[in-house]
């Protein structure tokens, strides 16, 4: 049973050989493939090449084109600089003054960017290149995420208390360029649709119902119309927000480390709803030991009651002894 196999019989709650073991790793996959990161981001042969070799060599069910958080922001107009070998950063945000500058959210021209269209190709490549043997997600950022990325963390907030007709129309637009770019990723052949809106674990409930749960729905709904699965990551302890993505139908909710009682939410999933997650990446991976990786393993299968896909709750860092990441998988295949 491949990769793919293996995730889709899951979903839909079959027998499977073992659970599927899918940690998001990217850093990691370049430096274990001695791919410069600055290429994983910016070449799709690159990280395809390196997400395949990896996922040869290391059990991996998925890949992931992904690398960085401000590929759509780059579109928008933010100035991202790009290190050989480490993360793309921007040196200031694009939105300074709100009501100077919050028309620069606008209807992008997708298919004319070349960093957005690289991971389009990069999903064509690893369906050329993967012979169907492992489950490939696209990836977009989510509305709130993205709208701090071009605003910075603080001032979003503040901007949902002082303009929300506004911010509600700005993100309006955000979800629209989404879906085309959703779309895209869907046609060259992923299987599955990621959203990352990591912030929203700092918000209120209340706020997160009001203002980004409509636009998660309609994300939900547009990439189930589509023909593949909805796939959301939301960073920290997400426990106020997982009954909500549970009841509009996401087929993959990830739950970060933070969430120490994930066991309390199972019974909140329904017909092809797992978890994805949740074991501490540093602590436990990193820097645990294998006896702690596998007792990490057991327990979180025993919670869930096998009904998680098995990961860290979020990238599995550079520099992770290459025994603890194949123990971690060892042990997957042991408690399984």
């Amino acid at each position: 049973m491949n990769g793919y196999e293996r995730t889709i019989k899951f979903i839909k709650g079959e027998a499977t050989d073992y659970i599927p073991f899918q940690p998001l790793v990217m850093q990691y996959a370049a430096q274990k493939t001695n791919t410069k990161f600055g290429a994983y981001c910016l070449e799709p042969l690159a990280q395809c090449d390196c997400m395949l070799g990896f996922s040869k060599a290391f059990g991996l069910d998925s890949t992931h084109p992904s690398g960085f958080a401000y590929c759509e922001a780059g579109a928008y107009g933010l100035q991202v600089t790009y290190p050989e070998d480490n993360l793309p950063w921007a040196k200031t945000h694009l939105i300074l003054d709100f009501e100077r500058d919050i028309n620069l959210i606008k209807p992008l021209e997708i298919e004319k960017n070349k960093a957005m269209m690289n991971r389009v190709e990069g999903v064509r490549l690893y369906k050329e290149k993967s012979n169907g043997e492992v489950f490939i997600t696209g990836h977009c950022e989510g509305p709130l995420a993205e709208y701090c990325d071009l605003r910075g963390v603080s001032d979003a907030f503040m901007d949902l208390y002082d303009y929300p007709d506004e911010i509600i129309q700005a993100l309006q637009i955000i979800v629209n360029n989404t879906k085309t770019w959703i779309k895209l990723q869907a046609e060259a052949g992923c299987h599955c649709m990621s959203i990352g809106d990591a912030v929203c674990s700092q918000i209120s409930e209340d706020m997160y119902v009001e203002f980004i749960l409509p636009l998660h729905k309609q994300l939900t709904e547009y990439i189930h119309s589509l023909g593949i699965y909805a796939k959301f990551h939301i960073c920290g302890d997400t426990r106020r927000v997982i009954p909500h993505l549970a009841k509009i139908g996401v087929n993959i909710i990830d739950v970060d480390h933070l969430v120490t009682n994930i066991e309390d939410f199972v019974p909140l999933l329904g017909e092809n709803q797992v978890f994805w997650g949740n074991i501490d990446p540093v602590s436990v991976i990193k820097n645990g030991t294998p006896e702690d990786i596998r007792n990490a393993v057991k327990t979180l299968i025993d919670k869930t009651n096998r009904k998680c896909i098995i990961a860290a709750g979020c990238e599995i860092p550079k520099d992770t002894p290459e025994e603890n990441y194949k123990a971690f998988l060892q042990a997957v295949k042991d408690y399984s």
